[in-house]
């Protein structure tokens, strides 16, 4: 396991989040000028959609919709989204048109009764907060028996890999930051903004305990797995 860098109190979470969003605003990278960029976000939601599989009447919730790029996507459903970040589900609420019922609230205390969503969305989130196991709780108690729950994250390693060796070409700036909406990007994203950089083992360990992992799909392609997209149901 890589140990990040960040430390953070938990009293100064919620302010530290917003200057990370404020910085590297998700919303951003479903609409960059890098076409691979674009290609890669396309790949990961349209994954998401996939592996979760909605039917008209489920309540599905994504939590940490950020701007809602990926719950405006849903092509049914009682959609629900949940930030912590007030500024950006305010781009969410501009986006979605009272499409979906959007809230504040925190992933690793759910402001939402037991057993009450069919479908549960959490992607590209547990890198970023303090404790992924409790969100995983919160998922667990919300998300309905024989519900399904779909996450997504990082493949740190290779990402970082391939960062290094574009940044020793120098072609990353080029590539991902000179008409990007990014200031200067660490590196290591462990080293500012991922709090968590786990690998698939040990994601997939931590799922174990209160899920059973159905589906993978790696993003884009299995032989370059940037991202994983997981679906995942509780355990009985």
């Amino acid at each position: 396991m890589k140990i990040s860098t960040v430390k953070i109190k938990p009293e100064e979470f919620k302010k530290w989040n917003e200057s990370m969003l404020d910085k590297y605003d998700p919303d951003s990278f479903h609409h960059h000028y890098n076409p691979l960029v674009r290609y890669i976000e396309r790949k990961r939601v349209k994954a998401i959609f996939k592996l979760i599989d909605i039917r008209s009447r489920d309540r599905v919730i994504e939590v940490g919709c950020g701007a809602g790029n990926v719950i405006e996507r849903a092509p049914c459903g009682i959609l629900f989204g949940m930030d912590l970040s007030e500024t950006i589900l305010n781009k969410a609420k501009k986006r979605m048109n009272n499409e979906a019922f959007l809230l504040q609230g925190d992933v690793q205390n759910l402001p939402y009764r037991d057993l009450i969503f069919e479908r549960v969305i959490c992607s590209e989130v547990l890198e970023h907060i303090l404790d992924p196991s409790a969100a995983l709780k919160e998922i667990a108690r919300v998300l309905k028996n024989q519900g399904i729950a779909v996450v997504s994250f990082p493949n740190e390693a290779l990402i970082n890999c391939i960062k290094t060796l574009l940044i020793r070409l120098g072609i990353f700036k080029w590539l991902f930051q000179e008409k990007g909406d990014y200031q200067a990007m660490p590196e290591k994203m462990e080293d500012e903004w991922h709090l968590h950089a786990l690998s698939l083992r040990e994601w997939l360990d931590l799922f174990g305990k209160l899920f059973r992992v159905c589906r993978m799909k790696r993003i884009p392609f299995w032989f370059l797995p940037l991202r994983y997209v997981i679906s995942i149901e509780k355990l009985e």
